[in-house]
């Protein structure tokens, strides 16, 4: 696993800081890993326990995703995962994958009354109820999520 924790040190075109920026093998053992260096960066930029928490928690969900569904769970693809800062002092969250990508309008609702009791369809919905903003980007394989 690549990690590069220097805040500040990679800045983007549009003044986004770069506070974390990892390569994750296809491999749903490692999701904690990544998860944890999102929350430590998010301690040591001083975000509320709550906030934080909610960062995690989607996090690890679009983990799962793009492991499960865009790595296919093969170990020899990657899954880039990058937290920034923008100027306006939101956290940011972008998740990219190898994948071929999905539409929103094919994921089934999660609280439709013949989906309620699945044992998987929930992770997106989560997402959006703890992020204030999430955009699906690059035909699917990339999700971008704003905590504000």
């Amino acid at each position: 696993m690549e990690v590069d924790s220097g805040a500040g040190r990679n800045r983007e075109n549009n003044d986004v800081f770069n506070l974390l920026d990892m390569l994750m093998p296809g491999d749903t053992q490692l999701i904690s890993g990544v998860t944890d260096a999102v929350a430590a960066a998010l301690v040591r930029l001083n975000v509320p326990e709550e906030k934080r928490q909610e960062i995690a928690l989607a996090v690890q969900e679009a983990l799962v995703n793009a492991v499960v569904h865009g790595c296919k769970n093969d170990h020899s693809k990657e899954v880039r995962c990058r937290l920034q800062h923008d100027p306006q002092g939101r956290i940011v969250v972008v998740i990219t994958d190898p994948g071929r990508g999905f539409r929103l309008e094919d994921i089934a609702d999660p609280k439709n009354d013949e989906n309620l009791y699945a044992d998987h369809g929930r992770g997106v919905y989560l997402i959006r109820q703890l992020m204030d903003e999430v955009h699906f980007e690059n035909g699917g394989n990339q999700i971008r999520m704003w905590k504000y």
